[in-house]
């Protein structure tokens, strides 16, 4: 993450922390923020099917806000998970109750952390 300072780094820590508190996430995924989208077709993914649970977002040229939303949703994408509600087929990414909670949440999330950190918007 070569593209993030270690300011930002602490900031998308602190917000992940806080992400898991507010959604009560059990275990929070590998977080992997890319320089690169390497096989990712839009700005993240997170792929729970597979045993090893983990986030990929792409960050580079993104502002840091941008970067937290998509974690975010990823993140509610977990919970879902978690609550058993992603079995069976993979749902629509466009629309439908799955995505439009995913993204609702993120952006909820984000305005919360801002109330605590408003520097996340500073870029």
């Amino acid at each position: 993450m070569g593209f993030l300072n270690d300011d930002k780094k602490d900031k998308l820590n602190s917000f992940v922390k806080f992400v898991k508190k507010e959604l009560e996430i059990e275990k929070v995924p590998t977080i992997s923020i890319q320089a690169n989208r390497d096989g990712l077709k839009t700005t993240a993914h997170y792929d729970y099917t597979k045993e090893n649970k983990i986030v990929r977002v792409y960050g580079r040229n993104r502002a840091l806000v941008d970067i937290m939303r998509s974690v975010a949703h990823e993140l509610v994408h977990h919970k879902q998970f978690e609550e058993g509600r992603l079995d069976g087929p993979q749902p629509p990414d466009i629309g439908g109750e799955i995505e439009d909670e995913a993204n609702a949440k993120a952006g909820q999330h984000i305005k919360m952390y801002a109330k605590i950190d408003p520097t996340i918007y500073d870029e």
